[in-house]
């Protein structure tokens, strides 16, 4: 009996033994295991600290280009080759392809640069969990490395999205507001211009459009901007690809850059785009006095603009030289030398400043031989887009009156216009007609000149000097009856002046040319005219 009692005594001692070693091995095992739980935690907050660090400082190193991965950069060769901004631009220039310039950073480069950060978030959090992967996978220090890791991930992520999103939402107000700015700066821009009616006409190709293209200011850079309204490329300012800033408006662009023509891309008068344009093509045969014609009433025009305190100016070598040649001819009595021909001759472009504004006066003048038949009219594109033409027609070419002048055996002492003026008049309508242009939409100055000599001659009948009605039927009468129908099938509004282009005559006398500019002068705007009244002149 004592021994089953020492036995179980035994037994129970052993067992209370063991099972305390047992709680005692679990309250160690739990209390290591609480307390690698608390390392982890504080492990993975440790990491999640860090790799929100990580994103708070990666961002700018990216963009600092201090990183691994560098943004790709939106360069103006890659604008140029339609891969910032699309294949090809929208309106006048979208046939010239995009300019040779820096976009705006957002939000062309922002994308860019956003991109980057991504890419350099995605090299930097899988780093160390590589290096993880390479350890045995049984090893103590995955368990240990594990969760700060994992912490790191979270939290760079969680930065690095965070960025995303702040810098996605802020790009898009900022993205917003440029668009709004764009619009409405670009609306003035264009307004203003329109308001104006300004247009850039080119002398040399004659070709017409209301967005000039423009030089850098740079004069080692030969970039030509083609479009600079408010846009992708710049909203106020525009940076050239040479690193030039430029205005990015037409308006302010013409007071400080040499505007091109976007056609032949030849320099044109500074200020060309902004002002309206009043091209005056005279056309006629070879000796009708277009040539004397212009210079006369373009010396007038330019005395009679500086009595109202204005002025003419010649904004190009062409102009000045004609204005020179005109004012010494004038001032000598001594008839200007005809033009000589050629296929395209360029436009003599003259400023008028009258009244607090400006107009572009470009007097066309063509030789005689142009206008011998339509093929050679051909080439004289400025027809096609003037409002007002002028014919000039010599009286003393009509059958009647060149028999007088044989009875005053004057024939030989008084130049004569050379081949039928109908053709002359005919090359230029029927070219219109083939283009498809609306005569009806045009007005046409009759200017029957060399008056003087027509009132010299004995038996001729006298004109009426400022009264169109009598110097249209005074064509019907003398021979130009049939001349005078097909004008009046061709043009609603037509004009008839009679001049004396090479006396010297009073600025006011009915018989000046410059009446004929104040007529087209009027018929732009009202308000410029240069000759308030006129005096009357007996026939």
């Amino acid at each position: 009996m004592e021994e089953v009692l020492g036995f179980i005594l035994v037994a129970v001692v052993v067992i209370t033994a063991v099972v305390f070693a047992v709680w005692i091995l679990i309250a160690a095992v739990v209390r290591i295991f609480a307390w690698v739980l608390v390392l982890w935690a504080v492990t993975f907050a440790g990491g999640i600290a860090v790799g929100i660090l990580i994103g708070v400082v990666l961002p700018p190193r990216v963009l600092r280009g201090k990183a691994e991965t560098k943004p790709k950069i939106a360069t103006p060769d890659q604008v140029v080759a339609g891969k910032v901004l699309g294949k090809a631009p929208r309106g006048p220039a979208k046939h010239l392809g995009w300019d040779r310039a820096w976009p705006v950073y957002n939000p062309h480069q922002a994308k860019r640069d956003a991109t980057a950060v991504v890419a350099q978030a995605k090299r930097v959090v899988p780093g160390p969990f590589k290096w993880l992967f390479d350890l045995d996978a049984t090893s103590v220090w995955s368990a240990f490395l594990l969760p700060p890791l994992v912490g790191f991930a979270i939290g760079a992520w969680i930065s690095i999205l965070t960025w995303y999103c702040v810098m996605g939402i802020l790009g898009g107000g900022v993205y917003l507001i440029q668009q709004i700015g764009t619009l409405g700066y670009r609306s003035y821009d264009s307004l203003t211009r329109r308001c104006r009616k300004a247009t850039l006409r080119c002398a040399k190709c004659y070709r017409v459009t209301v967005t000039p293209s423009y030089r850098c200011s740079n004069p080692t850079c030969t970039t030509v901007h083609h479009d600079v309204r408010p846009g992708p490329l710049g909203i106020v300012r525009r940076r050239c690809g040479c690193g030039t800033s430029i205005p990015a408006t037409v308006g302010s662009a013409a007071r400080h850059l040499v505007t091109v023509c976007p056609f032949c891309l030849h320099d044109v008068p500074k200020g060309s785009g902004t002002r309206r344009v009043l091209p005056l093509p005279v056309i006629g045969a070879v000796g009708a006095g277009k040539t004397q014609f212009l210079s006369s009433g373009t010396v007038e025009l330019e005395k009679r603009a500086k009595l109202l305190s204005g002025s003419l100016m010649p904004i190009s070598p062409v102009a000045e030289t004609f204005l020179k040649t005109a004012a010494a001819a004038a001032a000598r009595g001594q008839r200007m030398t005809p033009t000589v021909w050629q296929d395209r001759p360029e436009g003599v472009p003259l400023l008028l400043s009258l009244s607090g504004r400006e107009l572009e006066l470009q007097l066309m003048d063509s030789s005689g031989e142009n206008f011998a038949y339509l093929e050679r009219a051909q080439a004289l594109g400025y027809i096609d887009t003037a409002d007002l033409l002028l014919f000039i027609l010599d009286p003393l070419a009509l059958p009647k009156v060149t028999e007088l002048l044989k009875l005053a055996n004057k024939s030989g002492t008084v130049s004569i216009a050379v081949g039928d003026q109908e053709d002359s008049y005919a090359s230029v309508v029927d070219r219109l007609r083939a283009e498809h242009v609306r005569l009806r939409s045009k007005s046409l100055a009759i200017v029957v000149t060399k008056v003087d000599v027509l009132q010299a001659l004995p038996g001729a009948e006298g004109i009426v000097p400022g009264d169109g009605d009598s110097i249209r039927s005074w064509l019907k009468t003398n021979g130009a009856d049939g001349f005078i129908r097909r004008v009046d099938q061709d043009f609603t509004h037509v004009c008839y002046f009679a001049v004396d282009s090479f006396g010297k005559r009073d600025g006011l006398d009915a018989l000046h040319p410059v009446r004929v500019f104040d007529w087209a002068l009027t018929s732009t705007d009202r308000r410029l005219t240069v000759m308030p009244q006129l005096a009357d002149v007996p026939a």
